[in-house]
């Protein structure tokens, strides 16, 4: 066998995950759009909906899977399902856990500052700017291109997730199913508290660009899993 090759070893489903759903208006000449509807988590499926010209973003993990490589051993991987638009639009792309750990660094990294700090300061659903009244300015000229979202729902589902981890790698079955539902709810939290799917699209690798009609995913699409 090929060092690159992947065995399958051990398959399961996220058997208490759910798929939740958040409309994005759409702007002209923007692939993505602002925060529209309510904010929060259920534990059913969930949809925000605009009245016209909105894009509808779902995602959810279907399943985990502990494969071997002969560069890589055992490891574990999770089925992202990202979906923007029609069903159509829908692609599956596997992730190990050191992905995720990179997204959440991205949410974290925002704010300069580590996870407990980020939460004892942050205002919910606040957007802070680059620029601040200690260096003399209000934010108010900063471009859009300057400001950052703070995500503390997410943060506190990681937060969670971490308080779960085993400090080896595990990759018993019952340890999975508890982290593939864990990773899921914070992937959940990222859609329902960002302003644009943009975060999600470059986690599983869409093109915005191609995605509305026969657009590419550095994944699977579904109809092939």
């Amino acid at each position: 066998k090929k060092d690159d090759e992947v065995v399958v070893l051990v398959k399961g489903d996220n058997v208490f995950g759910t798929t939740v759903s958040k409309s994005f208006e759409r702007r002209p000449g923007s692939k993505s759009g602002g925060r529209s509807g309510s904010n929060g988590r259920s534990g059913r499926a969930v949809t925000t909906e605009l009245r016209s010209g909105a894009d509808t973003v779902s995602v959810s993990i279907a399943s985990y899977r502990v494969v071997e490589s002969r560069r890589r051993g055992r490891y574990a991987q999770f089925l992202v399902i990202y979906c923007e638009g029609s069903f159509r639009d829908t692609v599956g792309v596997w992730k190990r856990y050191s992905d995720f750990d990179r997204l959440s660094r991205k949410i974290t990294a925002a704010s300069g500052e580590g996870c407990v700090n980020v939460l004892g300061k942050i205002h919910p659903l606040a957007i802070e700017s680059d620029e601040n009244s200690s260096h003399g300015g209000s934010g108010s000229d900063a471009g859009v291109d300057d400001e950052r979202e703070v995500l503390p729902n997410a943060v506190t589902s990681w937060r969670l997730l971490q308080k779960r981890k085993r400090w080896f790698r595990c990759l018993d079955a019952e340890y999975l199913s508890l982290k593939v539902f864990l990773l899921e709810r914070f992937l959940h939290d990222i859609l329902f508290e960002s302003s644009s799917p943009e975060m999600l699209r470059d986690f599983v690798g869409v093109d915005p660009k191609g995605m509305h009609g026969g657009g590419s995913a550095r994944g699977l699409r579904v109809g092939t899993i």
